[in-house]
């Protein structure tokens, strides 16, 4: 059964960074070379991807971006329930007529006004879970160092009593509001499917009100044909994501400075590749800790190129040191298909990527103590690495590969199909 789908996301160019950016044009791809029709909807922007839908693209826009202050306040509406999304996904809907929407990330942007139009059409709707933005106005479950549920049983004020987007009163004013607004009018109830990538963002989802019988467990997927597993490793480490306080990377530095002080590094390095909010302070720490030939900034490296390439498939371990619920990084599935094995941190999702000690590794959250023991098994050579990136390669292909994916999220949008 051949569908028409229509796929929904903010962005839709290949250079900016996000597991989300990773798994809507994985799907996208995936489904074409199965023959359906892929219809997209997104934001305008000279670095986009062609499309014949671009003329349906919302305006480019970036609140972040605007200086003047009157007119940040102009924005805001926009940023809430955006009327020129709903109004151009009708009149996308009209012509092309899709069976279902796939909905990845339009927060902010695209906005969930867009669930009201498609609902006006009776065009069934799954949204994939990336983050935690239907339940959390700052997506993460985290501020100030800290994990955080109070906005539980929608007590959105906590939002703006504790500055929880970007520690700024008018930006968490703002997330208050939208939250609010959104709770008011019910958007969410217009979701048909909630797809959640983790065991453990689907029973979050659960215990924050949301009907079980709603979320559907899909885990990410990846064209496993086009990585090509490298067991020859370097002497070196890498962080592969968003440079951001709930990352944890301030006690990756602190175990590394450790290890180093110890001389216990053994000519190893760490590569972090990436960019993001706290990218000055981490340098600034790797500066006061004299850890400048040890710990090398990369930057953000655009996916399949050659750096990319190189230091996901050579690293001896890719670490995760995440503070927050991390539900499914794609960051780390694409290590393990290079056979590079990971350690993660056992809060959130991302243990379930791994069967620890055997695919893999984890350590305690938060404890520097552990995350320096589990790094210094590698250097020393306690484990045999040769056996565990071979489970390594095994397992994203049991978990993340494409078939086991496809079949799945057919059936989800069968089911909804004939529902209709």
């Amino acid at each position: 059964m051949l569908m028409r789908i229509l796929h929904i996301h903010k962005y839709f160019n290949q250079h900016r960074s996000g597991g989300s950016i990773t798994a809507f044009f994985e799907t996208k791809k995936l489904f074409e070379r199965k023959g359906h029709k892929i219809i997209v909807f997104s934001m305008k922007n000279p670095l986009n991807e062609k499309s014949i839908y671009s003329k349906y693209f919302i305006k480019n826009f970036d609140i972040n971006a605007v200086k003047n202050f009157l007119s940040k306040i102009k924005l805001v509406p926009r940023v809430i329930f955006n009327f020129e999304s709903k109004q151009k996904i009708q009149a996308l809907v009209m012509e092309e007529r899709p069976q279902i929407a796939h909905i990845h990330d339009i927060y902010h942007y695209i906005t969930p006004s867009v669930l009201f139009g498609l609902k006006r059409k009776n065009i069934p709707i799954v949204h994939k879970l990336s983050a935690y933005e239907l339940i959390c106005p700052n997506y993460k479950l985290f501020n100030k160092g800290q994990l955080c549920e109070k906005c539980k049983g929608g007590k959105y004020y906590n939002c703006f009593l504790n500055k929880c987007l970007k520690n700024s009163r008018g930006a968490s004013f703002v997330g208050m509001l939208e939250s609010y607004i959104h709770k008011f009018l019910k958007s969410y109830d217009k979701i048909d499917f909630l797809l959640a990538p983790s065991e453990f963002m689907k029973n979050k989802f659960i215990e924050f009100g949301f009907a079980e019988k709603r979320i559907k467990l899909l885990r990410n997927v990846l064209n496993l044909k086009d990585y090509k597993p490298v067991f020859e490793k370097e002497k070196f480490f890498i962080y592969s994501g968003r440079l951001s306080e709930e990352k944890g990377l301030m006690n990756l530095i602190e175990a590394f400075s450790f290890l180093k002080s110890a001389k216990k590094l053994k000519g190893h390095k760490l590569y972090l590749l990436g960019e993001g909010p706290q990218e000055i302070e981490l340098k600034e720490e790797v500066k006061k800790r004299k850890l400048e030939k040890e710990i090398i900034f990369i930057g953000f490296r655009k996916k399949w190129s050659k750096d990319w390439v190189y230091y996901n498939s050579r690293a001896k371990l890719s670490i995760l040191t995440s503070l927050w619920f991390d539900n499914s990084p794609v960051s780390i599935s694409e290590a393990m298909a290079f056979g590079t094995v990971v350690l993660v941190s056992d809060r959130g999702g991302t243990k379930e990527m791994i069967e620890d000690g055997k695919s893999g590794l984890t350590f305690k959250a938060n404890s520097i103590d552990d995350l320096i023991a589990k790094i210094s098994l590698i250097i020393n050579g306690k484990i045999d690495l040769k056996i565990m990136q071979k489970e390594a390669v095994s397992r994203v292909r049991k978990i993340n590969g494409e078939e086991k994916y496809y079949q799945k999220l057919m059936k989800i949008y069968k089911e909804l199909i004939d529902k209709k």
